[in-house]
């Protein structure tokens, strides 16, 4: 039983491993069908406790009936000053009359704290700000300190400068310098953004996609994670994941990006292929000639020669997007690297069979079945 994880499971979910830590699990996950199992029945549970309602709205008001059966003010009064003379519980000392009172302190305090939590859950009109090294603006106002950010406005950092974001209480977003945001929805079941220019750090505490960040040639969905995101002036956007995942959007387009990968997206495209950090210079390249330049048999030759098991993520994209002998080549790869689990075959998989791919998918550790568009 040494040789398993489970005691690093509960962090690696919540992304709170250091990078090699996180490699180490995945390693083993790779070979241990035990650790497998359970990560699995952790997702599950996961995913059910994040549909758990985050606050009860009654039926209907319920302060008119509650109102109604208490005593008129003068009633109460005289009905607490009576107990003392009645059962000479209470002596008419200070000490006394704190405790006579206690209760109906007591009840005010409760629903003045409720009426704050809820004021506190509902949708708000924007975000509060610090402004960490030099000054930023919104609009025309320039601020150096702390600030708001509500609705459709622009917060834009300069050469000197960065910021933090509070969202909402699920996280925060770190702005670099050279950036322009905007903030689009600040509900409680949408917290959006959109990332013009620049670069920004998301770390987000949250059930999945609940945070969105739009770029000008993908949507980032938080899957519940630790992200830098950068677009440049063509609006091509790099995402690189350190904890957790994130699903790169684009019309009928996604890839998942696991925590220590990188993946890349172009105007009108879309996002690209995945791949790990520590990837090799051809497979990168070949992987964005092949992506985003019609790189053809060559490109993806030499994506597949470069591929180790643990590029793995890379090669399931790869399967899924490709057609005819370019899926038979990346399915022959990958089952090289990683053999499939009992029950996979080669005819069923190029078939497309949904419960074979299920299969590997689970074994892969490539996450839940709603997060796969296999097309």
């Amino acid at each position: 039983m040494n040789d398993h994880r489970t005691h690093q499971l509960d962090d690696y979910l919540d992304g709170l491993l250091s990078a090699s830590d996180i490699a180490g699990v995945e390693n083993h996950l790779r070979i241990c069908q035990s650790c497998r199992d359970e990560l699995e029945r952790m997702n599950r549970l996961k995913e059910k406790t994040a549909g758990l309602p985050r606050s009860i709205r009654p039926q209907r008001d319920l302060w008119a009936g509650i109102a109604g059966r208490l005593p008129k003010k003068e009633k109460t009064i005289q009905a607490l000053d009576d107990v003392p003379r009645r059962a000479n519980v209470l002596p008419q000392t200070g000490f006394g009359r704190w405790l006579r009172y206690g209760t109906a302190i007591a009840a005010m305090i409760g629903f003045v704290t409720i009426g704050l939590w809820w004021l506190y859950l509902q949708p708000r009109s924007g975000w509060n700000f610090a402004v960490m090294k030099g000054t930023a603006a919104i609009g025309s106002r320039v601020i150096s300190g702390d600030g708001h950010m509500g609705l459709g406005e622009n917060l834009r950092t300069g050469e000197e400068s960065n910021a933090k974001i509070q969202v909402g209480i699920i996280g925060y977003v770190d702005v670099a310098s050279n950036t322009s945001i905007r903030l689009l929805q600040a509900s409680m079941t949408d917290h959006r953004l959109a990332l013009d220019k620049g670069s920004i750090r998301a770390t987000i505490f949250a059930p999945p996609r609940l945070f969105f960040v739009e770029t000008p040639s993908g949507l980032a969905v938080d899957l519940g994670c630790a992200y830098t995101l950068s677009v440049d002036d063509e609006g091509a956007s790099t995402l690189h994941v350190t904890s957790g995942w994130v699903a790169l959007e684009f019309e009928n387009r996604e890839s998942i990006v696991p925590a220590g990968a990188i993946c890349k997206t172009l105007p009108g495209f879309g996002p690209g292929t995945p791949y790990q950090q520590d990837a090799s210079a051809p497979l990168v390249n070949a992987l964005a000639r092949y992506d985003f330049e019609h790189g053809g048999n060559d490109a993806l030759g030499v994506v597949l020669a470069e591929a180790r098991n643990i590029d793995s993520i890379t090669l399931w994209h790869l399967y899924v997007r490709s057609k005819g002998a370019d899926r038979e080549a990346v399915y022959d790869r990958l089952s090289s690297l990683v053999p499939p689990p009992r029950g996979v075959t080669r005819a069923g998989m190029l078939a497309g069979d949904p419960e074979m791919i299920a299969l590997w998918r689970k074994y892969l550790n490539l996450g839940t079945d709603g997060w796969w568009k296999v097309l």
